[in-house]
């Protein structure tokens, strides 16, 4: 039996030290006469070898405005060589119904039963022992075995040995080397601007376009702001069936001109925009009430399909009220608010619901089934279960309704106006300069189900912001295309972001999300062939 340790992904203790090499990231920052003095660099990894990588990324910079520095990052190996490989999954169940599902690792017992299975098939297969990811929040320790049968350099040639594995009967997967959290990777390309706040005459803001209930690519944002530098942002409703009506809507809170558009799934990272002072990232809640008279109820959603939320996050609801990443949950009493910027036809009622239409002072004009469209300025509200009993009594034609809405930063009010704009996502990556990843917390990686642990713990295309000791924003991508670059680790992305002097940083939407455009014009390799539509982007558009 081959068996094979490998080391866990580790963030050591943040270093800083002024660098002035070329190809830095500091000399490429400074490259351009009109920034500031050198930026505060990652100097080292406390000797760990996972991220130690990052300090060799070479950097050129171009400016695309007073105050805008365009970095551009690439990183070679020649000493790793990726392939195609199939892995061998592992038989599960799911943590909140034991209904049957399939992991990349399993126990050690398992792993030498299979090995045992495949070597009398005449394959001969390679355990790997892998550990939690070092994260705040993870455990510790082994978190199991993955099993994997042969290198290949297509991967027709892996598909094709996995069709024979699946008649063995097997569970493969086809699976890139390269994406695995170690070793270091063999290619990196990285896109970052930095904006510096107190010399960029324009604004930096979360958009989502005119409807929030819509998707767009960024090259289309951009195009439409006029920016010179554009991202998506964060994580929004993709699932088809009955959420094809609020598909783009953010998952996560979002707020677009001081206005609310979707409620905090939990304490998930966000970042905070107000045209003013330097971009904020900050784990927020939400809160939002719909009085009637000296009455009032919780309004559990914002621009959401009552009794469904994908990500989860949600008081109530079932199988958790919990944040969890690709996840839907589902609720039997729930009241969504709509607001004027919906944008699209209402959802109709898929379960016995009531629908009552305000107008832009609150007052119900129409009270019935759900469905329609909002005319222009008006809103509405939709109830299931025990919440519709509630609108029924208290949604009536000519009376006024109020909204109430807060959002909370560590207990804190943040007060929005209508320059302030939200997007969210998660997990943080850093805090005061130093790792943060609460990635169980946050609802990226579940310690009890393997199923989709690679999201948090293996390299994916990624997107990622962060703001560094000079308040300066710093918008990033790395791209994650296989034989092209790797993408990162969400450990990666911190080493990243302390190595261009971030202080605090957050994880957006990644993988087939990730695009970077400047004046309309794509400027990364996107791993989505033609370019996913997004749901809200973040832009920087100068003042006209």
């Amino acid at each position: 039996m081959k068996k094979i340790y490998v080391t866990g992904a580790v963030t050591g203790v943040l270093t800083l030290a002024f660098l002035s090499a070329p190809g830095t990231a500091s000399a490429a920052l400074n490259a351009s006469s009109n920034d500031r003095a050198a930026t505060p660099s990652f100097a080292g990894d406390g000797g760990h070898a996972d991220t130690a990588w990052v300090k060799q990324i070479q950097w050129a910079s171009s400016s695309l405005a007073p105050g805008v520095t365009l970095l551009r990052g690439s990183f070679s190996n020649s000493t790793s060589h990726p392939d195609w490989t199939v892995t061998i999954q592992a038989p599960t169940t799911s943590p909140f119904d034991s209904s049957a599902e399939l992991a990349e690792a399993g126990s050690a017992s398992w792993a030498a039963q299979t090995e045992a299975a495949l070597r009398a098939d005449g394959f001969a297969p390679t355990e790997t022992v892998l550990p939690w990811p070092k994260y705040a929040d993870d455990p510790r320790g082994v978190m199991g075995v993955r099993v994997r049968v042969g290198d290949f350099s297509t991967r027709a040639d892996a598909t094709a040995l996995a069709a024979t594995l699946t008649t063995d009967g097997f569970k493969p997967l086809v699976e890139w080397t390269g994406f695995d959290p170690t070793p270091a990777p063999d290619a990196e390309h990285l896109i970052v601007a930095v904006v510096d706040p107190a010399r960029f005459d324009g604004q930096v803001m979360a958009d989502h376009g005119s409807a929030v209930a819509s998707k767009q690519t960024v090259p289309a944002a951009s195009a439409a702001l006029g920016s010179i530098a554009a991202t998506n942002g964060g994580f929004f409703t993709i699932l088809g069936g009955p959420l094809t009506a609020v598909n783009g809507v953010n998952t996560g809170i979002s707020a677009y001109h001081g206005q609310i558009q979707s409620l905090a799934n939990g304490d998930r990272a966000a970042v905070v925009f107000d045209g003013r002072r330097p971009a904020r990232i900050e784990n927020l809640t939400t809160s939002a009430r719909l009085h009637a008279g000296g009455d009032s109820i919780q309004i559990l959603g914002i621009n959401r399909l009552p009794g469904s939320a994908e990500d989860c996050g949600v008081q109530g609801f079932a199988p958790t009220a919990m944040p969890r990443q690709n996840t839907l949950c589902t609720g039997a009493n729930d009241l969504v608010l709509f607001t004027p910027m919906f944008g699209a036809p209402l959802p109709p009622a898929s379960v016995p619901a009531v629908q009552a239409i305000l107008d832009a002072n609150g007052r119900v004009v129409s009270v019935g089934a759900p469905g329609g469209t909002l005319p222009a300025g008006d809103s509405a509200v939709q109830a299931i279960g025990s919440d519709a009993a509630w609108l029924t009594a208290h949604a009536q034609v000519g009376q006024t309704l109020t909204v109430s809405e807060q959002v909370r930063d560590h207990g804190r009010p943040v007060h929005l106006d209508a320059q302030t704009s939200i997007s969210s996502a998660g997990p943080m990556l850093l805090r005061d300069g130093r790792s943060a990843i609460d990635a169980v917390d946050e609802g990226v990686l579940d310690p009890r189900d393997l199923n989709d642990y690679t999201f948090s713990a293996y390299r994916h295309a990624r997107t990622f912001v962060g703001v560094d000791g000079h308040g300066r924003l710093l918008l990033a991508t790395a791209d994650g295309v296989s034989g092209v670059s790797e993408g990162l680790t969400l450990s990666e992305e911190a080493a990243v972001m302390r190595s261009l002097g971030a202080v605090d940083a957050m994880n957006l939407d990644g993988g087939g999300s990730t695009e970077f455009a400047s004046n309309g014009q794509l400027l990364n390799d996107a791993s989505s062939v033609p370019l996913r539509p997004d749901g809200d982007t973040i832009e920087v558009v100068p003042h006209s």
